[in-house]
Order: structure tokens, then C-alpha cells, then sequence
């Protein structure tokens, strides 16, 4: 028996995985300590098992729950998502030694970061696998924690093709390119980069809609004023974030992330799905899945020239030329970010560290 801990921040791809488990065969039961889980239906419905540990207000004693839940059901496999949940695997996998413990690690930070994480990374030390959903956290990873050896390996998210997938519409056919940006809108993510380069470009023919406002956040406040300084009202409209993101895709043009840094971004595995051009920062796992010419343009997040030049240069494409790119960028998401390479991958790691025997 395969189980997944919790349900939580990474509910997709958490259910995503029991699902795709569960359809291969394995006897798949999800734990939450947590209520409120919106991902309960479809496993429910899917004849997946969901199981809710109420926690006991002791840390301590929810992980003697949870290894004697998991040891009296049989549990042989435990997968766990968010920092949360992997801290919770590696303490079960004391009380309960014999169990293949996987956390997967979601988040990626940087080298100047490193420090706040440092102590988190020794603790998922009992692991039997930790998983990146990036090729550069997991570089980061062994180059402070060599001691992972081959306990360390990197799955990027899937995306799902059937839910994310291109309109049908022609990009562009009136010469006006409409650009969605969809992530939380604060500094990491570099929307005010976007507002000064869109500026700086000049072009009369982009627009752009960046989806993840929070309208009490100061660093709202700091991307409107800036947008009235330079006078891109017209151009640039700031939206909170919606339930319905494959409908704001099916509506635009291309697709830009202007983070300082990534790991393998949903919005971007999304975007290509959806048949979108992309003109992203040239960071982390992004120029895997975005070649320049190919299916859009790159750009140094840190030299605000080199974005304005990639918009201009986007803003110059031709119609057919957005196509053609649209259509790359959905090759590319169906080759490495498609539901069968995902549990292919994990269906292969269960397998490493069980012998075959599951």
C-alpha cells in the first residue's frame, strides 16, 4: 500500500499522484491532519481512500498516529508533500523504520536563503528519497547536503493536458499581442520589472494582465502608482487571482514570468499546455522549457535592458510566428511535463527503493 501525506498547498499534484497511483494499480490511501481539503471529491469518487487525523495538539503524538495507522494498514510506501508533512514523514519513519519514506520538497530557494533552510534539509535526513520539483533546488541541494547522494532526485510537476490546452484561437490576428502573467503578485516575482520594461519598450501593441493581485498589499499599492507614473494604464491591468486560470489562458496571446528566480513554475508548465509563446526570465529551471526562437525569449530579470529589448522583439513577431511557437510550446509541455512521464518517474522511484516488490 502506497500513502500520500496531506493534503495541503500542493493539493494538485498530491492528488494528482494518488490518482495516477491509483489507476496503475497500487492501493492508495491519502492522510490529512488538516480539514477542508477541495481535492476530496475527485479522490472520493476515484475510489481513493481519504483518511483525516485529527491533530492532537501534540506534534509527538500525531506522528505515533500516524505510523501506527500506516504499520496496522500495511502501509509499505509513504509519500509526503510540503515542508509540514516531509518533517512528519521523516519523524513516522523513527517510529516505523521498515516504511520507504519519500518527501518531496516543493520549494526552491536561493543560495542567500540557504541559511533559513539549512536545518529543515538535515532533518529530511532518515528520507529513503527527498524529490525536487526542480533541476536548481536540487542542485542547491547537493551542494550544501552532499550526504543526499542518491537519495536525491528531481520530478517536475505534470501539468494536466486535457484541462490546459490551446484554444484553437490565432495569436494575435488583429496585431494587438494580450500578455497574462499569472502568480502572486509581490517582489520575488517582479512585476515591477515587467511595468518598467513595458515602458521602456514603448510597443502600442502589447498588453498586459497580470492575474494574483492582493488589493491590501503594499506591494500592490507600489506596482498601481508605478503604473499611473509612467502613464500604463491603458496597457497594464492588475487582476486578483481566479479559480477559472484555463480561461485566462485561452483568452491571451503568450505568456510572461519575470521572476528573479523559479523552480519549475506551474504557470509556465500551464502556459505551454494552453499552446502559449512565453518570454520568461532567464532563471533557473525556465530555459529547460523555454528555447529562445523556438517557443519564445529569455531575458536576465537583473538587467532591465535585456527584458525591454525581449519585448520589443516580441512585440515585432508575426502572427504565423506566434502560432508556430504556440505550438512548440505545447510539444514541449506534452514531452516533459505530461501526466504518463510523471508517475512513469515515480512509478520507477517506488519501485528503486522497494526492490521491485511494489
Amino acid at each position: 500500500m502506497i500513502a500520500s501525506l496531506r493534503l495541503g498547498g500542493a493539493e494538485r499534484q498530491l492528488s494528482g499522484l494518488a490518482l495516477l497511483l491509483h489507476t496503475q494499480g497500487h492501493e492508495v490511501e491519502v492522510l490529512t491532519y488538516r480539514e477542508g481539503n477541495f481535492y476530496a471529491g475527485p479522490l472520493k469518487a476515484a475510489g481513493v481512500r481519504l483518511t483525516y487525523i485529527p491533530h492532537p495538539g501534540n506534534e509527538s503524538r500525531l506522528r505515533d498516529q500516524i505510523a501506527e495507522h500506516l504499520r496496522a494498514g500495511g502501509c509499505e510506501v509513504l509519500i509526503s508533500y510540503m515542508v509540514g508533512a516531509n518533517l512528519k514523514a521523516c519523524g513516522v519513519k523513527k517510529r516505523f523504520p521498515e516504511l520507504k519514506v519519500i518527501v518531496s520538497e516543493r520549494n526552491c530557494v536561493t543560495s542567500r536563503k540557504w541559511l533559513y533552510t539549512a536545518l529543515r534539509y538535515y532533518l529530511y535526513l532518515p528520507a529513503d528519497m527527498v524529490v525536487c520539483n526542480s533541476y536548481a533546488q536540487e542542485a542547491l541541494i547537493r551542494k550544501y547536503r552532499p550526504a543526499f547522494g542518491k537519495r536525491l532526485t528531481t520530478i517536475p510537476n505534470f501539468v494536466d493536458s486535457n484541462l490546459f490546452r490551446p484554444s484553437g484561437r490565432p495569436l494575435g490576428a488583429d496585431g494587438r499581442i494580450n500578455i497574462v502573467t499569472t502568480a502572486r503578485l509581490y517582489d520575488r516575482k517582479n512585476a515591477t520589472g515587467l511595468i518598467r520594461a513595458a515602458a521602456e519598450a514603448g510597443c502600442d501593441n502589447l498588453y498586459f494582465d497580470w492575474y494574483g493581485a492582493l488589493s491590501n498589499d503594499k506591494y500592490f499599492g507600489r506596482c498601481q502608482e508605478l503604473i499611473r507614473k509612467l502613464g500604463m494604464e491603458d496597457h497594464i491591468k492588475l487582476h486578483p487571482a481566479c479559480d477559472n486560470v484555463e480561461e485566462v489562458y485561452a483568452e491571451a496571446d503568450a505568456f510572461c514570468l519575470p521572476s528573479f528566480y523559479e523552480g519549475t513554475s506551474n504557470a509556465l508548465a500551464e502556459a505551454l499546455a494552453s499552446g502559449l509563446p512565453a518570454v520568461c526570465s532567464n532563471v533557473s529551471d525556465s530555459p529547460l522549457y523555454v528555447s529562445p526562437g523556438h517557443n519564445g525569449l529569455l531575458f536576465d530579470p537583473r538587467k532591465p535592458r535585456t527584458f525591454s529589448d525581449a519585448l520589443r522583439k516580441f512585440a515585432a513577431l508575426s502572427p504565423e510566428t506566434l502560432q508556430e511557437w504556440g505550438r512548440n510550446s505545447r510539444s514541449v509541455a506534452e514531452e516533459k511535463l505530461s501526466e504518463e512521464t510523471f508517475i512513469k518517474r515515480y512509478q520507477d522511484l517506488i519501485s528503486s527503493i522497494s526492490g521491485g516488490k511494489i
